[in-house]
């Protein structure tokens, strides 16, 4: 029952995140760096379509699905309808998904052929990949209102739903690896501000942490698979407490890639300058000398003749510590 507990307020932290994060990109990319592309088209329809699968989710789990008590406000045939749905979508939308990375890996691989021809190999058997599986989920049961007990036919078996569990993760995890790694190669010798390198060692970390709950569905797709029937309130929770683990990687994947158009906003974070006008130090003594007037550094013109620190202050009469403006 922990998965039935757990998916709404997963579902409602990153809807509420994700709609941030998609709204900043699409404030940056129309208003400050107006270079809108296909990756932000994409993402945008990723994030409508994690919108509509979180509903369909919802309205699964207000009607009862996963509840092993008995409920008469429940209604069975919408609640397993609405997961079957949810279901669908989510395969359908980890591909829109990943396309979106790839089409940001595409844009800053603008100079790299091999990197390119990478993420267009890789897109194109992932379509492959998903239109054979987004079939099988679709064609689970013949017809298909016979999962949610309407109809007379035949369901595929629990082994047969969880291999194809199997096929979904492995190219979502593939993919996942495949796409945190490539911006190693592509920022290899590039010489970065440290806020810089702060934000892109953050990205990779959260590219990597949506991939380790790939992983562990996994763990549970196990459950599935093992499972005597693919119907009924035991296949009910177990397809649940997979779907935790799908709606949180579907979402760091959502978050993670619109952070990366999210750059132009870091001029506004403060970063611990310590201003313009800089700071003086002063050495008190008994006998304070006056090493001249201030002077900027950029005043200094360097000269083949002589190129030492020597005449970073004037010579002068000595009387005081005065300020150096750096």
């Amino acid at each position: 029952m922990w998965a039935r507990d757990s998916i709404q307020p997963a579902m409602i932290v990153f809807l509420a995140v994700n709609t941030l994060c998609v709204g900043l990109r699409v404030y940056v990319r129309t208003m400050l760096s107006k270079s809108f592309g296909y990756d932000d088209y994409a993402m945008v329809l990723a994030h409508a379509g994690f919108i509509i699968l979180c509903t369909c989710t919802f309205i699964s789990v207000k009607a009862g699905y996963g509840d092993d008590a008995p409920n008469p406000d429940y209604d069975v045939v919408t609640a397993v309808k609405f997961f079957v749905i949810s279901t669908i979508e989510y395969v359908i939308l980890v591909f829109v998904a990943k396309v979106s990375v790839a089409l940001v890996l595409y844009r800053l691989a603008s100079s790299n052929n091999v990197i390119r021809r990478i993420l267009e190999a890789s897109v194109g058997i992932m379509a492959i990949w998903t239109t054979v599986t987004s079939v099988m989920v679709g064609l689970q049961c013949r017809p298909l209102s016979l999962a949610w007990g309407v109809g007379e036919g035949t369901c595929m078996s629990a082994k047969t739903l969880g291999n194809v569990g199997y096929a979904i993760s492995s190219m979502d995890i593939a993919s996942s690896f495949l796409y945190a790694i490539i911006p190693v190669f592509l920022l290899k010798g590039v010489q970065l501000s440290p806020k810089m390198k702060a934000s892109v060692i953050f990205l990779l970390g959260m590219g990597v942490v949506s991939s380790i709950a790939t992983v562990l569905r996994l763990k549970y797709l196990i459950d599935v698979a093992n499972m005597k029937s693919p119907t009924g309130a035991e296949a009910a929770n177990a397809y649940l407490v997979t779907f935790v683990f799908s709606i949180t990687e579907l979402g760091l994947t959502i978050f993670t890639a619109s952070l990366a158009a999210l750059r132009p906003l870091l001029k506004f974070i403060p970063w611990g300058s310590i201003g313009s006008q800089g700071r003086s130090y002063k050495k008190s003594a008994n006998s304070r000398i006056e090493m001249g007037p201030n002077i900027k550094l950029s005043d200094i013109q360097d000269t083949h003749q002589n190129t030492s620190e020597e005449h970073i202050v004037q010579k002068g009469p000595k009387h005081s510590v005065t300020d150096v403006e750096v």
